[in-house]
């Protein structure tokens, strides 16, 4: 048995009547061992369950309410309790069927519907920029900024290098397209916060930093906002 696998053994598509028949055959092969188990009716799935006593939860559905709703059976062995509902949910959810009531609950899954919602309105709000331009593609690029942690005033077409002196020394930092800065090999979401890094103290980075304009000169970075 090789106790790494996730199943061990499985019979599948089998009489019921072994259940009653065979009996001595079920006890050496199935005993009380745990598993998944699916019910079937002239061939179409009927019930799928999972239990820690196979062999008697066979012989109880041949008297509860599905009792003559099927005929055959198959059963899978597992030695894996820790994955055994999310098997019997992922079957249930994939199968779904009609004897079930409940498709059952993934308890570590994250559901990724709404991931691919969001995604989706990303692409297609990227899209209407690239088309329209103007306004509307200026709008676009401040609000990626401001989800991918960047300064809204900072956004642009283009990276721009910044200069800072500091104690003697000099310090260069970029600013990238989506208004986030790079100082060495990390990212800041403000001008202030990258020369905060720097000074070890709260600084205003829009004074701290300077940046070459049109004209060749270095200017403090505060001038691209006007203030």
């Amino acid at each position: 048995m090789n106790r790494s696998a996730l199943l061990v053994g499985h019979l599948e598509d089998i009489s019921w009547r072994v259940l009653e028949d065979y009996p001595q055959i079920v006890n050496e092969l199935i005993r009380d061992r745990h598993g998944v188990y699916a019910l079937y009716k002239k061939g179409r799935l009927h019930y799928v369950g999972l239990a820690s006593d196979l062999r008697g939860r066979l012989k109880t559905h041949l008297r509860d309410r599905h009792q003559g709703l099927w005929d055959r059976f198959s059963v899978y062995l597992t030695v894996h309790l820790e994955h055994i509902s999310e098997l019997e949910c992922l079957l249930l959810r994939i199968v779904n069927p009609s004897g079930n009531r409940r498709s059952g609950n993934f308890s570590g899954s994250q559901n990724l519907f709404r991931l691919v919602n969001k995604r989706i309105k990303e692409i297609d709000a990227d899209r209407r920029a690239l088309m329209l331009g103007g306004s509307v593609a200026e709008r676009r690029r401040r609000s990626k900024a401001r989800h991918r942690g960047g300064h809204a005033a900072l956004v642009s077409d283009r990276r721009v290098l910044l200069r800072a002196e500091y104690k003697g020394q000099t310090y260069k930092a970029t600013i990238r397209k989506d208004g986030s800065i790079r100082l060495g090999r990390k990212m800041y979401g403000s001008p202030s916060a990258a020369a905060r890094t720097i000074a070890g103290r709260q600084v205003n980075g829009w004074s701290f930093w300077r940046f070459k304009d049109n004209s060749g000169n270095w200017v403090r970075l505060c001038t691209i906002r006007g203030s």
